[in-house]
């Protein structure tokens, strides 16, 4: 739609660069949605976090709204063919900078446990007797925490510019439990990077002070709620098989 350089592809958003600017254009997106993500890349920028500064929120055309932002020249954090020091390499950044975040009090975002309930409600992938399981499940399991929590944090929203580490796509962040963050993350390696999962989890657990199971206790309902999201039938039945 616009005659630049695209950068990205998201479910729902394609990126661009224009000069030293990133243009995130949602077509056809939810009502306030671009409004929503720069609210909370703000947050996180004021939070001190390594994250890209929002310049502003604009129409575009009846159909589309872009969230203008800073460029950040850089490479995702895992890339193919990485040796296994590498790699290894990665995923203790990965988890250094997630426990940053989780060390950010988020008074006032919107709540990961709302979502959470939302996504499962809503899901027509899953029996309401499971429904009824996972939304008591949350129930017990919810702190009322109000940690930052990223909602979507894995290699591809990290970026390195050759010197620093940059923190992308904060439209799922929230105020919440770190574990249950830690799990979506978990279960994005489990599923995308298969044979990495166990250590980002071990590692996770060993900067954390945390045991495996306090993670994995959250994962029937992170998986439950990614079923709504974009992705074909094998995944979709794979998801299916966590849950139960």
């Amino acid at each position: 739609m616009l005659d630049l350089e695209k950068i990205g592809q998201g479910a729902t958003t394609t990126i661009y660069r224009d000069g030293n600017k990133a243009i995130k254009l949602y077509v056809n997106a939810p009502q306030g949605e671009a409004e929503h993500e720069a609210d909370r890349q703000r947050f996180a920028v004021s939070a001190g976090l390594p994250v890209p500064a929002v310049i502003g929120v604009r129409k575009v055309d009846d159909n589309a709204i872009a969230l203008d932002m800073e460029y950040i020249n850089g490479k995702s954090l895992m890339q193919p063919k990485m040796d296994k020091t590498e790699r290894n390499a990665a995923i203790s950044t990965l988890v250094k900078l997630q426990r940053m975040i989780h060390k950010v009090s988020a008074c006032g975002q919107p709540k990961q446990v709302d979502k959470l309930v939302q996504q499962i409600k809503y899901t027509p992938h899953i029996s309401e007797s499971k429904k009824s399981q996972l939304l008591e499940s949350i129930t017990h399991l919810d702190t009322a925490s109000n940690t930052l929590c990223h909602g979507d944090f894995h290699p591809l929203n990290i970026l390195c510019d050759g010197s620093k580490h940059w923190i992308i796509d904060w439209v799922d962040s929230s105020a919440g439990n770190p574990l249950a963050d830690a799990c979506r993350t978990y279960l994005i390696f489990k599923q995308y990077i298969t044979h990495q999962a166990g250590l980002y989890l071990r590692s996770f657990c060993k900067e954390a002070n945390v045991k495996p199971d306090d993670v994995l206790i959250w994962l029937p309902i992170v998986a439950a709620a990614r079923l709504n999201e974009n992705m074909d039938d094998n995944a979709r039945t794979w998801l299916l098989e966590v849950v139960d």
